[in-house]
Parts: structure tokens; C-alpha cells; sequence
């Protein structure tokens, strides 16, 4: 059975599922397939909404969606996400937490970068504390009105990676 909070695995998932977790659920892709034409025509709204994507990645976005979400044709059998292997393991934990999606390394996207959240807390003793309640449970009004969606399926130990990695860019 497909959990309800990932796409089928293949390559461009996971930067598929860190775009469109940024505004819809998931389920918004998984219940209605579309061609290929009209994902197309979806990612170009997506962007000019503001969704902070590439060129590049929305064009491996339409690859995935268009193989596995096609209402023309069946999709294939999962298979690995070849695209987020390799590299930094710290940004590829980043990715495939969806942190990406809405954080920048030096510059705000839809929420603060990681700089400017390494300088607000690295001086706070209770810092470590705060910073995974964030993660985990989300939150509003820190940083402005656009909320921080809660993520629960992030282990404890990549939780706890991610903010000694933010404590320490300080």
C-alpha cells in the first residue's frame, strides 16, 4: 500500500513531492492523473505563483509526474529515485525532508534562509530545544504569516542533525 504522504518512488519523487508539498497534499496529484500537456501547463501555474523551482527541476518534475501520474498511460513500477542520491548527505537530508522546498542556503524563498535562521538562534541556550519543536510540529508567526508545515516522519536522528547542522552555521 502507497503511504499517504509519498509519491511512487521513481527519479524526480522526491523533488516532485518537496515542490508540491509547498501549497498542495499529496493526495492532490495521486487522485487526479493528468497528460503530460496539461502537468505541463500545471507546473508553469505552480511557478508563476511562486513556487521556488528551476527551469531544470521543473522540467524533471514533469518528467516524473507525466510517467507516473499519466491518465493515458499506466505507470511503470516503482523504482529508485536515482536523482537524490550522491552528494552532501546534509543536503540530501535537507531534500528529501522537504526543507528545500521552502529554505535557501543565504537567501528567503517562501520562509527564511538558513543563515538568517542560524544567526535568530545560535546565540539561544534553549535553541536546540526550539528548533526541533519547530520542525516537528510546525508552526506560524516567527518569521511572518506563511506557516511552517509540521514534519513528523523526520526520524529523531535526522532531526537532530539538521539542527546541530543549522547551530553550527552560526
Amino acid at each position: 500500500m502507497l503511504s499517504q504522504d509519498r509519491l511512487i518512488s521513481g527519479p524526480g519523487s522526491t523533488l516532485t513531492e518537496n515542490k508540491c508539498k509547498i501549497c498542495h497534499e499529496l493526495q492532490h496529484i495521486r487522485r487526479s492523473p493528468l497528460s503530460r500537456g496539461e502537468w505541463g501547463d500545471n507546473l508553469k501555474n505552480m511557478k508563476e505563483r511562486g513556487t521556488p523551482m528551476t527551469d531544470a527541476e521543473q522540467a524533471v518534475i514533469l518528467d516524473y509526474l507525466s510517467l507516473y501520474y499519466n491518465r493515458e498511460k499506466p505507470a511503470p513500477a516503482p523504482s529508485p529515485d536515482t536523482l537524490a542520491v550522491g552528494g552532501d548527505p546534509m543536503q540530501r537530508l535537507l531534500e528529501s525532508g522537504g526543507c528545500t522546498g521552502c529554505h535557501a542556503a543565504d537567501k528567503r524563498v517562501v520562509g527564511p534562509s538558513f543563515t538568517e535562521i542560524a544567526a535568530r538562534y545560535g546565540a539561544d541556550e534553549k535553541a536546540a530545544a526550539t528548533l526541533k519543536s519547530k520542525i516537528r510540529l510546525g508552526g506560524q508567526g516567527a518569521w511572518g504569516i506563511v506557516p511552517m508545515p509540521p514534519n513528523p516522519g523526520l526520524s529523531d536522528a535526522d532531526l537532530q542533525s539538521v539542527v546541530s547542522w543549522l547551530l553550527k552555521k552560526n
